[in-house]
């Protein structure tokens, strides 16, 4: 019921009441009586109208449908829709235009639609899966990267968290994984076709390896038993003279493994992963490292070196090491196993939210220093604070260390704590020499603080207004420009 037809209903309730004035007997009384059955009447009515209207204006939400392209672009978009258990629903959408390059968007369309989850978009004749939440209170940011005219294939992002990130992929700040042809333990392709709209982690091994790649089987076997829906585990040789796709498939039912193996030609598995600085072996001798890859194909985070598996490795694995591979295991490698990969995909599959105290509040600590003295965040009140979550096993983290050692020493108003998580504190000490590393460091070997600060992926930073506000975070490695630009917001230039 439009609002219009509010005062209609007002102007036929005093029409009523005029036509009953004319027609009923003088007795007041009865008069009253029929006086008071029609007010009542419109009243109820006004109350039925306002809530079928409220309730109207409930069930609908608001779409911010944005693209953005590597290089700019020409995009025309007549046909959008949002799939739910209830079917398609089509949006109003009409662009014809210029997309800008990342990280600048544009605009295409701010239709209403029906609030609800939605669990897949169709742009054009492509259909993407992907979790939309669309309701009254809040607008639903969408995203759709265009390339060569069209819509990238899996390329629409959707929610805040998500938009962010495509727009740094776009802007080039994250690097895609090259495009390789490969075949798996069934001699069937395997492509980036294979990888398209999942999450995937991908480890260097080989069958005949007799340190290492046992305890990657093993952390994958481990993993396997918690990992997310849509996360697909992948082991890819080095030595692809031995690793035939028989030779894989006898490895994978000798292990009990259920993940797919990949292998290839010489040539094509240099070409996989020369990209990952990755050297195929040569006996034992081979770089260790495992990859994480999100669902549009972008490298979000990288390990090296030997995993933590625990205490107990399945017989067949254990049977495998050597007297070296044996100490690696005994030793539990560089520190880093399930929990941290559970952690990361954590960061690549769902919004970042650091928990505060009240008023935004940086939440307090107090942790021991890795020459076993104690420091407390209250330490650095007063001043501005960067906070940043890392570890010895990081990549990212080793990449990124240099820039803030190098800003601290710019800024000498400024101060910095570096919160070393879930670590081996051997490592980390050899980190920090090696990098030549001398701020503050705070050990948190069970990831109490890091979970107080809601941390799900390193390298994580925290800057922290010297009142103890929270001004902003960044997941992930910063470039000089983010790094800047995060300083600039505690006043520093």
């Amino acid at each position: 019921m439009p609002n219009s037809w509010r005062p209609r209903c007002g102007a036929v309730a005093l029409s009523f009441l005029w036509f009953m004035r004319l027609r009923l007997p003088r007795n007041r009384i009865l008069l009253w009586y029929y006086c008071a059955i029609a007010m009542a009447v419109v009243l109820i009515g006004w109350i039925a109208a306002s809530q079928w209207i409220g309730a109207r204006q409930s069930s609908q939400g608001t779409v911010l449908l944005m693209a953005a392209a590597r290089t700019p672009s020409h995009y025309r978009l007549d046909q959008v829709a949002l799939h739910s258990s209830s079917g398609w629903q089509t949006l109003s959408v009409h662009f014809d235009g210029r997309v800008a390059s990342a990280p600048t968007t544009t605009s295409l369309a701010r239709p209403e639609v029906a609030s609800g989850n939605y669990d897949a978009i169709r742009v054009g004749n492509q259909v993407t899966s992907l979790q939309v939440t669309v309701s009254s209170t809040e607008v639903e940011p969408i995203l759709v990267s265009v390339q060569d005219g069209r819509a990238a294939r899996d390329g629409v992002y959707a929610g805040d968290s998500q938009v962010s990130l495509g727009i740094n992929e776009l802007a080039g700040r994250l690097s895609a994984i090259s495009q390789f042809s490969l075949v798996d333990q069934n001699g069937r392709p395997f492509t980036n076709a294979s990888l398209r709209g999942k999450v995937a982690i991908i480890a260097a091994f080989h069958t005949n390896c007799h340190e290492t790649c046992p305890l990657y089987t093993g952390l994958f076997l481990q993993l396997a038993r918690h990992l997310p829906k849509g996360v697909m585990l992948v082991e890819a040789t080095v030595d692809p003279q031995v690793d035939t796709p028989a030779v894989l498939e006898q490895y994978k039912q000798m292990v009990g493994a259920d993940w797919t193996f990949a292998t290839g030609s010489v040539q094509q598995m240099q070409s996989f992963w020369q990209p990952f600085g990755v050297q195929l072996s040569n006996g034992d001798v081979h770089t260790s490292e495992l990859v994480v890859i999100d669902a549009h194909g972008y490298i979000r985070s990288t390990y090296q070196g030997v995993p933590d598996v625990g205490s107990s490795l399945p017989g067949p694995l254990a049977r495998q090491l050597n007297a070296q591979g044996e100490s690696e295991f005994q030793s539990h490698g560089n520190g880093w196993g399930v929990t941290q990969l559970l952690n990361t995909l954590q960061a690549v599959d769902r919004p970042y939210q650091v928990s505060t105290n009240g008023g935004g509040q940086a939440p307090a600590f107090s942790a021991t220093t890795p020459s076993g003295g104690r420091i407390r965040l209250s330490q650095f009140e007063g001043k501005p604070l960067l906070i940043d979550f890392w570890a010895s096993w990081c990549d990212a983290c080793r990449q990124e260390m240099p820039l803030i050692q190098q800003a601290a020493a710019q800024h000498p108003g400024m101060r910095v704590l570096l919160v070393d998580e879930q670590d081996n504190a051997a490592a980390a000490r050899t980190f920090m020499s090696q990098l030549k590393i001398t701020l503050p460091v705070a050990v948190d070997p069970d990831g109490r603080i890091g979970a107080t600060y809601g941390l799900i992926g390193m390298p994580t930073s925290v800057f922290v207004l010297p009142n103890g506000t929270i001004a902003s975070r960044y997941p992930g490695a910063m470039d000089p420009s983010t790094l800047a630009s995060n300083l600039a917001g505690l006043g520093l230039t």
